[in-house]
């Protein structure tokens, strides 16, 4: 696997370099200060890019997009330290893979990471508001029926086993139930859920 991390920061660089390296046992990332630095034969070997973006690099975000448009295991994870909405915006209409706003827990970074490798979305939850002009309007969710009623349940609070027996189904089903969901909305735990429905005002469509 051959990673890029760019970012203007050295010490960004050099920590991703040894964390990535540590966590997906590879050797071989390029770490660079300057996107500009990156020729489009540089890019085409990259099948996982983490940029620490703002507005001097988000050109390579729009580079990278086209380049997958030709080889789809690409994936793009991105670090806004600034909460830049409109680089968000910008980067989700890029179609990138995942997008967090810090690093402050190693096992949830690599599991983001491995999330994103997995072909999964991930964005953060504080910015989850802002990509409904890229998603399906509110009464269009992409849920099964059986979906919405379960998350109807977790949205008052309800464990799976409690689901389970209103439902009158296994704890298993609801496992399962609830893992779609979160793939389906790119999210990553029950509590992202609670807030994805209150802020999106879905919960009168779903109740």
């Amino acid at each position: 696997m051959k990673i890029l991390v760019l970012s203007e920061s050295f010490i960004i660089r050099d920590s991703l370099n040894h964390l990535l390296n540590e966590t997906l046992s590879t050797n071989d990332i390029i770490t660079s200060s300057n996107a500009n630095h990156l020729s489009n034969e540089d890019l085409l070997e990259v099948d996982l890019s983490f940029i620490d973006i703002n507005k001097n690099n988000i050109n390579i975000v729009e580079r990278l997009s086209k380049i997958r448009n030709k080889f789809e295991n690409l994936k793009i994870m991105i670090l806004d330290s600034q909460k830049d909405i409109e680089l968000f915006i910008k980067s989700v209409d890029y179609g990138i893979d995942g997008y967090i706003l810090n690093i402050d827990d190693k096992d949830e970074f690599i599991y983001i990471i491995k999330r994103v490798l997995n072909g999964k979305k991930f964005y953060d939850s504080e910015l989850l508001q802002y990509t409904i002009h890229n998603e399906k309007t509110n009464n269009e969710i992409d849920l099964t029926n059986r979906e919405k009623c379960v998350l109807n349940y977790v949205c008052k609070g309800l464990s799976n086993k409690d689901i389970a027996n209103e439902l009158k189904v296994t704890d298993y089903t609801i496992k399962k139930h609830v893992s779609n969901i979160l793939s389906k909305l790119h999210l990553r735990n029950r509590q992202d859920i609670i807030l994805y429905v209150q802020d999106n005002n879905i919960i009168d469509d779903i109740i």
